[in-house]
């Protein structure tokens, strides 16, 4: 447990080892597809298979049930495949009226993807329900041109931003980086939804 400036820490550990869509139609990210005022952050460790959904109870322990489920499937998506340690804060004064915040460490075992990897899920309270996103920034030893057949089927290079390719994935899943660095390739992953209120 650390206490910053705004911040105020409520840790937990247990030995416990995804362009704005509705929530529904979201789906699960497989493979690479992958305010103001004081605030309070959770601190845990999750473990496949997970027995409860972290992400959302470090949002509700934290008093931001608002945005919770969102901000839950966003995390779901992001972790899936992986053994992980999430970091949840918001807002002390007011957690459902700000955003949640959720930082996460990933360790991936699977057979294209192994390693660290690291995320970034947002959830946010809007006038009339949440929105949300998650990044990813998974790196593969393995070349881009590898990278790029594990892909979602229908997936398209839709422009090069300083060289750097950007796709849009198939089926709804979001966006991609793709960042050759050497014989290896780093892969950042967007994804956004809605929850309608």
């Amino acid at each position: 447990m650390s206490q910053k400036t705004g911040y105020e820490s409520a840790g937990e550990s247990a030995p416990v080892r995804r362009p704005k869509r509705h929530l529904t139609a979201f789906a699960a990210m497989a493979g690479i597809a992958f305010a103001c005022g004081a605030g309070v952050s959770a601190l845990a460790q999750q473990a496949a298979p997970p027995p409860a959904n972290l992400f959302q109870d470090q949002a509700g322990k934290l008093g931001a049930r608002k945005c919770a489920s969102l901000y839950a499937a966003l995390g779901r998506g992001m972790t899936q495949g992986a053994a992980y340690t999430l970091k949840t804060e918001t807002s002390k004064e007011a957690p459902d009226a700000h955003i949640v915040q959720g930082v996460v460490g990933m360790a991936y075992n699977l057979p294209d993807l192994k390693g660290p990897a690291g995320g970034i899920v947002l959830a946010t309270p809007m006038p009339k329900g949440c929105e949300g996103y998650m990044i990813r920034v998974a790196p593969f030893q393995k070349p881009c041109a590898e990278v790029l057949r594990l892909l979602p089927a229908g997936s398209v290079e839709e422009q090069r931003l300083s060289g750097v390719p950007q796709y849009r994935l198939g089926g709804n899943q979001g966006q991609a980086l793709v960042i050759p660095n050497g014989s290896t390739c780093v892969v950042v992953t967007l994804a956004g939804m809605a929850q309608p209120g």
